[in-house]
């Protein structure tokens, strides 16, 4: 009888052909989102468009879903098409005046970076080091009465090390700073509940943990703050609409995350990776968390027996991610990928992001290449 890891790999046909240790870069389809993907093509196909209840129904039904990964409530998820597009809605859209201060993690990945440099022309940005450091004074070593808000990434891209976001959270609260998260990469690989954490926005996009497609993503934004929301990035579809026979009438825009959804979504990224969730809900993000964490675990184990430098912290809460500084980090992406091993190469290091479906089996034959590399090179 099949173990019930091997039948979740079933449902992720790259690993009939790749041993994929790039979660953290692209997540590989399942068969059940490809599925979703099919099943609106073939409605497109058939007769161009969704009959208006099952659209409506589609698009309430993944709502909840979404919300149930991260413990919101389904108003408080609006869909976007990237993390950038949710980090653009939560800064432009803070009840803030011109002249305040925006507090922005310096190791912050680049998605975060264009949107604070290229479209708040009206606020003072201060890029602080967060990583390596306590999070919650390095914003007291920053503060003054002009910062309203900071803008982090839950876990750096490069070395998986996570801010306390529980603590940090808190401490803002009390001061009234909003909290503004990139949490792309952790959603899906971390068991994480909003209600715990109290963020104030939370940006995720589908392409990493989450398995895919690129193109689909989703925003929560905490109930506490709608009333004090702006209404930038509003449109028609973020309005109460229950069919579309007069389009001369106006409804009034949702009061809530939806009204952020300014035009046609991508319902077929919404199908699949909502598809691609139920898969992480059903296995239970707890185990998730506890399963890619004794993988690293072991990655680590067998990285120090080759003496390779290790940047991602080993005290610290952390995501799917571990990262090495080898000397010949090039040569060794390419023999990875020479026997069929996907890892991202970043900054001169090799990132290593396996999911809960990897094996430990794939492990040892990732070390196995390692040390024969290592053994030749002497």
């Amino acid at each position: 009888m099949k173990s019930e890891i091997e039948k979740i790999r079933a449902l992720f046909p790259v690993t009939k052909s790749l041993i994929y240790f790039n979660h953290a870069g692209t997540g590989p389809i399942s068969i059940p989102a490809q599925q979703a993907i099919q099943e609106c093509l073939s409605v497109y196909s058939r007769q161009a468009e969704f009959d208006l209840d099952k659209y409506f129904e589609r698009v309430r039904s993944r709502r909840a879903i979404v919300a149930r990964l991260i413990g919101a409530d389904p108003e408080e998820i609006t869909f976007t098409h990237n993390t950038s597009q949710g980090i653009l809605i939560a800064l432009t859209n803070l009840p803030l005046q011109p002249g305040d201060k925006i507090l922005i993690m310096e190791e912050v990945f680049p998605a975060v970076r264009y949107i604070v440099d290229y479209n708040l022309p009206s606020f003072e940005k201060l890029y602080v080091s967060f990583c390596g450091k306590d999070s919650v004074e390095v914003v007291k070593n920053n503060l003054d009465r002009k910062v309203k808000a900071v803008v982090i990434d839950y876990a750096q891209y490069l070395s998986g090390e996570m801010i306390d976001l529980e603590r940090l959270s808190r401490f803002l609260r009390e001061r009234e700073i909003f909290l503004v998260v990139d949490a792309i990469q952790a959603i899906g690989a971390v068991d994480f509940n909003v209600r715990k954490t109290e963020v104030d926005y939370l940006a995720c996009g589908s392409a990493k943990w989450l398995f895919g497609p690129s193109g689909a993503g989703f925003l929560f934004v905490n109930k506490r703050n709608f009333g004090s929301l702006k209404r930038f990035h509003t449109g028609w579809l973020g309005a109460q609409w229950y069919d579309f026979e007069d389009c001369q009438k106006r409804p009034a825009l949702y009061r809530d995350a939806r009204m952020f959804e300014l035009g046609t979504r991508n319902v077929m990224g919404i199908s699949a990776f909502s598809e691609n969730i139920k898969i992480l809900l059903e296995y239970g993000l707890e185990n998730i968390e506890v399963r890619i964490s004794a993988l690293k675990s072991l990655l680590r184990d067998h990285f120090g027996e080759l003496k390779y430098r290790i940047i991602t912290p080993e005290n610290s809460p952390q995501s799917g991610i571990i990262t090495i500084r080898p000397d010949n980090a090039r040569s060794l992406y390419d023999l990875l990928l020479a026997n069929k091993i996907t890892v991202s190469l970043r900054s001169n290091c090799l990132r290593f992001s396996p999911h809960f479906y990897n094996t430990e089996q794939e492990v040892e034959k990732i070390f196995e290449i390692l040390k024969r590399k290592t053994v030749s090179s002497v």
